[in-house]
């Protein structure tokens, strides 16, 4: 089909933009789809269920500015998002579990070969309204997720099939797909595995946003379909525009210790209490050493989701902290937007990100930093890539003193470094129309893509 040909184009599974990244990743993927197919008319399915429309809406603040229309998933949800709606954790989880099952009655109508027509006499009125727009669709951008593997088995297959429940829907439908921009873990269990790869198998082009994912999709995926999926950069880049009035010169900077230090927060639980706790003091460590040399310290909230909330670990760190050192510390109030994080990250001196995307930001905009990497998935492999790969601490190894000798080598080698990050950043701001123009243009230069899965 020629780009021409697309007139309903839908975006798959985006999620809440509270967090900055996701809402970069997701604002990126709708201008590009914008730029090259500008007479298409653009719908996004959320992750979020339909029986949840009402209350999702806050969740989207950058794509609900943009000229597309928002639609509620075809997978009933219950995230916290109504303040009124009281739920614990468990319940919480038993009902997602209880719906899954629910949800399987769909995909096996489909399969079946139900008319849809049919299927949607029984549905309420927003899931028939997702139904048919993914019915409708010419072209369906699957918005690549994180792949994440989990020590426990069972939950991974869990989390893995609701991550590939609208493609998989979307395959039984036979509707022209790509995956943009995922992110895939060296998957346990061999459920997670088959699944996947039975919604990556389908998809007429993958990208992948760094090197690790690339190599697991190597894996799991056959060997003649190399051609079909490709490293491409992050989609966050496609969102940022002009940047260079935001860069500051950092690298003639010559005090010996940044002054004014900023921080992005995960109050991470997977690796147990004691790791949380390390990470804690860490952090503790690293505010004190700073304060004592007179600089300021700026917590930066990166992500301001309900349910990935700092609150916990920051009111722990704070409470450690005499009156002096109070002082000298600033928390960034609000929900500040993609643009103004960018502003935000160009007027500190360094930043201590444990948020991937607050790190991608300050790249951007040429802040040098040291990152600590929570979790073990290959997406840290991005800020390899941009020039920080000897400056990520991984979470079990996170110590003050080494946070501390890390920032300072970054610092005082700030000059060499940010050369090749600005150097790879600016490689990625060119390169990420790729991700859309492999899609839709059949000519492109050693790539050819049709989208066709007929």
């Amino acid at each position: 089909m020629e780009p021409s040909s697309y007139k309903h184009v839908l975006l798959l599974d985006y999620c809440s933009e509270k967090n900055r990244g996701d809402a970069a990743m997701q604002v990126g993927l709708i201008k590009l789809v914008q730029k090259y197919l500008p007479q298409a008319d653009i719908s996004v399915v959320s992750v979020f269920g339909a029986n949840q429309i009402l209350d999702f809406q806050t969740e989207y603040d950058h794509t609900l500015k943009m000229p597309v229309r928002l639609l509620g998933g075809l997978k009933p949800t219950f995230f916290p998002l109504n303040p009124n709606i009281k739920r614990s954790n468990i319940l919480v989880e038993l009902l997602n579990l209880l719906f899954v099952a629910i949800s399987c009655a769909l995909l096996l109508l489909v399969a079946l070969r139900i008319p849809l027509s049919l299927i949607a006499r029984f549905l309420p009125a927003e899931y028939r309204k997702t139904l048919y727009a993914i019915r409708d669709a010419d072209l369906i951008f699957w918005n690549g997720r994180n792949f994440r593997s989990r020590k426990n088995r069972l939950l991974e297959t869990y989390r893995i099939f609701n991550v590939v429940y609208h493609p998989l829907l979307c395959k039984l439908l036979s509707k022209p797909m790509v995956c943009i921009g995922a992110s895939l873990w060296d998957l346990n269990s061999s459920l997670s595995r088959r699944l996947a790869k039975s919604a990556f198998d389908y998809c007429a082009f993958i990208s992948f946003r760094e090197r690790n994912s690339y190599v697991e999709a190597s894996k799991l995926l056959n060997a003649q379909r190399e051609g079909h999926f490709r490293l491409l950069p992050d989609l966050s880049f496609a969102s940022f525009g002009d940047v260079d009035t935001l860069v500051r010169q950092h690298k003639k900077d010559n005090r010996k210790i940044p002054q004014k230090v900023g921080i992005t927060v995960v109050d991470w639980r997977a690796n147990g209490q004691n790791a949380r706790c390390t990470y804690e003091e860490a952090l503790l460590g690293v505010i004190r050493f700073f304060i004592a040399n007179d600089s300021e310290i700026l917590l930066i909230p990166q992500v301001t989701k309900k349910w990935e909330g700092f609150g916990g670990i920051w009111k722990d760190i704070y409470s450690e902290l005499n009156s002096r050192e109070k002082s000298k510390i600033t928390v960034i109030e609000g929900e500040p937007g993609i643009d103004d994080l960018l502003g935000i990250y160009s007027q500190i001196d360094f930043l201590i990100a444990t948020r991937l995307h607050s790190a991608i930001f300050a790249s951007t905009v040429q802040t040098p930093l040291v990152a600590i990497s929570y979790d073990s998935g290959g997406k840290w492999g991005i800020l390899d890539e941009i020039g920080y790969k000897d400056y990520i601490i991984p979470f079990p190894e996170i110590s003050s003193s080494r946070l501390i000798e890390k920032i300072l080598e970054c610092w005082n080698n700030k000059e060499a470094i940010l050369d090749e990050v600005r150097k790879n950043t600016d490689r990625f701001l060119q390169q990420v129309d790729l991700n859309v123009i492999y899609v839709v243009s059949p000519n492109t230069k050693d790539h050819p893509v049709i989208v066709n899965n007929n």
